[in-house]
Parts: C-alpha cells; structure tokens; sequence
C-alpha cells in the first residue's frame, strides 16, 4: 500500500492511497483542533461528502460545535511525511511506501500507528497497532466491563433485554486508548471494532455503506482527550435542579399509573412512608388519546400544586393507533386522528405508511418483528405538526414536564424507505433517535421555565445533548448491579456524561435464592443515591412494600440523595464545560496509576466523592483509594492513597464513600455534614 500527495492547501491535503491489488482511492488529511486529526475517505467516484456525525451535531440549533480545520504545516524528506497543526503539540509522521500513518508526540515518541486503510465492496476499513499493556475504553453503553481490549464490538443499537453481551442501547464507535489516543467514527452507519480480537496486536475497525471517516484524538490525558471530543460533538445542556431527583415510575402493562386513582394512591403511599420523590412517570398512560385528556389535565394540575413533576410515556417517533383515529370497521390505513397526514411519515417506496422496524426489538417481549408508522424528521411541516400541534398541547395546555422514551433501537435501515429531504436511509437506525430526542429536548427547554425532562433509553454519538439517558432493562440480580456500573463507567468514557438506571433493576429475578430482593434492593438503593439521579420502575417490589428495615434504607438513601443535589449540579456544570462525565472511572482522575486503570468496581462521582458500591451479597470488599487523602463519609477515618484496604465492612445500611480532602468543590463538605446527620452521627 503506498502513499502519494495530490492536492494540499493551507488547512488540508489529498493523498492517493494504492492497495497492494492496484486499487486507488483517495483520502484527506486536517486538523480540526489543537492535536485532532480528521482522516476521511472518498467516495468511489473521489468525492468527499459532508454525511459526517459532527457535521450534522454541527447543524443542530444552538450547537456549539466546531468543524472547520485549522491551517495544517506539511513537510517532506525522503518520502516521509510530517503533517502538524501550529496549534497542537502533536504530528503525524507518514512514510509513503509502504504506507504507514503514525501519531507522534511533540518529542517524536510513536503512539500508535495506523498501517492499512481501504474499501472492499461496501465495506471500508482502518487498521492500526495495539501496544501491549493498552487498555481500550468508550465504545458507548457496555455491560460486560468498561475494557473492551480483546473484544469484538459492533456499533448496532439493539435492545437485547438483560443480556450483558452484546447488548447496547447507546452504541458509540468511540475507543479511548490508556495510551494516549483516541478514534472516533465519524459515521452514524454501523460498524465493528475488533480491539485486538482477532489479532492481539491489532486493532481494527470496519464501516458499513460509507467512506472511512474518522477523527484522531492525541493528548496527555483521557481527561484532555474526553474535552475535545466535546469541540467536536457539542457541550451537554446542565439539566434542570428537577430532574436530579428521585423519579416514580412503573412498568405500563400494570396500568397503576394510567389513571389518576392509581397515580394518587402512589402519591398517598409515599407520604405515609415519609419518602421524597420529584416526579411520576405516568407509564401506562395512553399519551396520544385524547379522551384522556381532561382527566389528564386535572392531574397534573394537582400534582404541580404540591410541587411534583409529571412525564408520560413515548415510543420515540412510533406513532400509536390513537394518532389514526382507529375505529373497529375502519382499514388500519386511516389517517384522522390528531390531524397527522400522510406526509408527515416516512414512508416506503410503494407509499406504505406502516414499516417494518429494525430486527433490534427484545426477542422476549415481541419475537415477531413489528411494523409502526414513523414520524418523518426530515420534513418541516411534520416537526412542527408534532411539536406545535401534538405536544404543543400536551406542554402547553396540559403541562406535562417532559416524557421517558423508549424504543429508540426500532428505525430500521432499509433501502426502500423515503424520507421528505430525499436522504438515503443509511445511518437513520442511529441518527433517527439523535434526531427525535434532540427536537423533544430543545421542545421541553424552550416550553418549560424551569426546565423540561427528555428521559430517553438510547442514540448514539450525540445522545449526551438530551439529558437524561437511562441504561434500559436489567433484572434485580446481583450480576445486574455490576452490568449497570459497567454501563455507567463506559458510557462517562465515551462521552456522555449523565446516565442513569431503573433502581436495582426492573424485572424479578429468575433465582431469589441467589438475588435475595430485599438485600438486592438496599444495594441497588445505595448505588442510586450516588449517582445523578434515582428512578423505581418495573413489576418488581416498590420500595414501599419491603419489610421497615429495608423501608428505612430507602428513605436514608433517597434522603441523602436529595442532600446530595446541589453536589450534583455544582460538578454536573464542570460536566457541561469540560466533557467529562459525573460518574467518572477512576483514569480520569489518575491516568498513570495502573491500578486505577483496571478498576471497575468504584468511581469518583464528580471530584470529590469516591464510591464503593457493594455489588454482591456480602458484608465486606476491598476498597482501593488512588492517591490523595481521604475521609470516610461514616467512618470519619483519614486514609492516605495509593492503598488498597482488604475486607472493609459494608453492613447492609453502609456504603463506602469517601471525601477528599482539601476539596475546592464549593458544596461537598456541606454534603458530607448533612449525610451524617441523616444517618444519626451528629
């Protein structure tokens, strides 16, 4: 494979890349922030389009992301390259023949090299060197362990219901190296990333239907890196003081929350049990019917005169049978209900109004694929049909706070399908909910002083501009405790920096012998509590059904919870700036302690706090404290790291935090004060 310079100018250069077959094809170099390189390739006929993840986040109103490349220096010896932006304190070094692409740092040091890129039918590829102590991070929501080295990854967003592998519902072809360097796809098609699968020394990544396209991240840090990829993607909007508490909801098929006697009945509960909560999640709730709307409205009214929050349920641009005014004579093609028109729906090539979703639905729940209307986002007048017409009365005249969506893994990709700008359906499956959750977002912010809530289950590179995101469908077993914290840790490493999960999980568990719920249920409550919000959802016990003890568990944590917000929304607007995310793993902290690197067991929740949570049935586990000094939050103890503690007790009542000390946060140590107190240390 060899390398040959075409075109340059100030801010880019054109190379020709000849395969080792005699192929060629073109690729371009540009530097579009300081030690960030863009390599993009060709379409066949040697175009380079503009399709790319951050051009479109780039379009999005309000946006702050920056695009346009920098001046770039090219120099030449010996056919070999040195490409550098006056901006950064990086440079590629590219030897021509054979081709090699190589990152260095300002001293020259290699810090991974990329030998091989190409397209094979409506595949193209990039490959590069893995060194051999490297740990490989992001990749979006994981459950099966924040590293991903030796992994096969494929970025599909698929709503696997409680499987560990596999599984993810907010793919990000994002992969952060511990040695120091990054790569993100900048497409939203799918992909695969083989992290050293196939070969341990290797890394590779592999594009459906489109150009290789990707941005290079160099830096010192994955703390530095994680803040460029915010130049790149946007900053996350901080949600509002609201929604970092405590949400009540319940799974739909019960329908205790879709009329106002169930709802009411909650809300009596939760007082006698002298248990805070700030909004109810009317789950179960037929949105979209009008008929309910009175009572509807009266609702609210009542639950916003005590100060509660009320969001419905929605199916992320699925349009359900009350949209088409159904009645039991009628053909299932009518279009009456709520004034939608045709139009204002994607539709296939024959005029099809209803198709079949992507193959990504929870095989449990619907083992036969689906058809739905979907609303067509490309088209003006169905954007503001939905948000002016439809929500602009469920915000406007009703007041609903916002919604939880659900079911963004279902707009399928295929080819037939016809959108109102003309686009292909290549990258809709991902970029189909970025769109939706962004425009309902923006709908809540705009509609709602205080600040609406998007409450969405998935996306892909983008989804951490529409807080919040929760991490979807786990039962309420000890091993789901621990795939909740991967996903909690990987996504933060990819880029979203606030995620969250249904309380200790949504469904029984299949073996109460081994996941005894109540001891499942105290934990679950612990982990909540530190982290940027709590939710209790499902068919599982609500947490005013449990036996007093564990009741009493639940009001301390949810109380202290509630202690910990201004915590919360102090170092979530360090989040907003900086990129990185309120539940931090620990190499974000301590890039060059090893054993920081492999830690999944802990986080630091902003900069302060250092969380242990316990994730087994046990009464103690090591604790691991990186470097500094640290006060245990109901221990009073000072420990000084690097150390690990073997076997600290964790009562069922007890939860390992620590503070640092010294801290410069403006809230925690008030924190601290008010979580003893509420625990009876004074």
């Amino acid at each position: 494979m060899a390398f040959r310079i075409v075109e340059s100018s100030w801010n880019a250069l054109v190379a020709e890349i000849t395969g080792s077959d005699g192929s060629r094809f073109r690729i371009r170099l540009s530097a579009p922030a300081a030690n960030v390189y863009r390599l993009q390739a060709a379409e066949s006929d040697g175009r380079f389009d503009g399709h790319g993840v951050s051009q479109f986040l780039a379009s999005l109103p309000g946006s702050t992301v920056k695009t346009d490349p920098e001046s770039i220096d090219i120099r030449e010896a010996s056919g070999i390259w040195r490409v550098s932006s006056p901006s950064g304190s990086t440079f590629l070094r590219i030897e021509s023949d054979p081709f090699r692409l190589m990152p260095c740092r300002e001293d020259g040091s290699v810090v991974t090299s990329i030998s091989g890129i190409g397209r094979s039918g409506e595949v193209s590829w990039l490959k590069g060197r893995l060194g051999q102590d490297e740990r490989l991070w992001g990749t979006g929501e994981r459950f099966n362990g924040a590293n991903q080295r030796g992994k096969v990854v494929r970025i599909w967003a698929v709503d696997r219901w409680c499987q560990t592998e596999g599984n993810s519902y907010v793919p990000i072809p994002f992969v952060l190296s511990s040695g120091g360097w990054a790569i993100l796809v900048n497409r939203y098609e799918s992909s695969e990333l083989d992290l050293g699968a196939t070969s341990p020394e290797l890394w590779h990544i592999s594009l459906d239907h489109a150009p290789m396209d990707v941005y290079l991240f160099l830096d010192a840090t994955p703390a530095a890196i994680l803040g460029k990829l915010g130049v790149l993607t946007g900053r996350a909007p901080l949600p509002a003081e609201w929604t970092f508490g405590v949400h009540v909801c319940r799974h739909g098929r019960l329908k205790e929350f879709g009329t106002r006697e169930g709802v009411m009945a909650m809300v009596r509960a939760m007082e006698e049990h002298r248990l805070p909560w700030s909004s109810v999640i009317l789950e179960g709730w037929k949105t979209y019917d009008a008929s309910t709307y009175d009572e509807l409205r009266s609702l609210v009214a009542e639950l916003h005169a005590v100060g509660k929050k009320v969001l419905v349920y929605d199916p992320c641009g699925r349009l359900p049978d009350p949209f088409f005014g159904y009645k039991a004579d009628e053909p299932r093609t009518s279009l009456c209900g709520h004034g939608v028109r045709p139009e204002y729906l994607v539709r296939s090539v024959d005029g099809a109004t209803r198709i079949e979703e992507s193959a990504s639905y929870n095989p449990e729940d619907a083992p036969n694929r689906k058809s739905s209307a979907f609303l067509d986002l490309t088209s003006p007048e169905a954007v503001r049909w939905w948000t002016e017409s439809v929500w602009g009365r469920l915000v406007g005249e009703i007041g609903i706070d916002g919604a939880k969506i659900d079911f963004c893994e279902q707009f399928p990709e295929w080819e037939s399908l016809r959108f109102a700008d003309g686009r292909s359906a290549r990258g809709m499956h991902h970029l189909y909910p970025v769109l939706y959750n962004t425009m309902m977002f923006g709908l809540y912010a705009k509609r709602k002083p205080e600040g609406g809530m998007c409450f969405s289950r998935g996306g892909s590179t983008g989804a951490h501009l529409y807080p919040f995101i929760w991490c979807g469908d786990q039962l309420r077993e000890w091993r789901f405790l621990k795939a909740i914290l991967s996903a909690l840790l990987s996504t933060g490493l990819s880029g979203v920096p606030f995620l969250c999960h249904d309380l200790a999980g949504y469904m029984p568990t299949k073996d109460p012998a081994a996941n005894p719920e109540d001891r499942v249920f105290a934990r679950g409550s612990e982990v909540g509590c530190f982290t940027v919000n709590m939710q209790t959802h499902g068919i599982v016990t609500r947490p005013y059904d449990f036996p007093s003890p564990v009741v009493d568990i639940y009001r301390l944590y949810s109380e202290m919870h509630y202690a910990l917000v201004p915590y919360l929304r102090e170092q979530a607007a360090v989040s907003c700036r900086t990129g990185l995310p309120l539940i931090r793993h620990l190499v974000l902290g301590w890039p060059e302690d090893r054993t920081a690197w492999d830690c999944e067991d802990e986080y630091l929740l902003g900069s302060d706090l250092l969380v242990a949570p316990v994730l087994d049935n046990q009464d103690e586990r090591d604790v691991y404290l990186p470097a500094g000094r640290w006060e245990s939050l109901f221990g009073r103890e000072v420990l000084e790291g690097p150390r690990t503690i073997r076997r600290y007790p964790v009562p069922l009542d007890r939860i390992p935090v620590f503070a640092r000390t010294g801290a410069e946060s403006a809230t925690g140590s008030t924190f601290v004060a008010d979580a003893r107190r509420l625990a009876g240390m004074g």
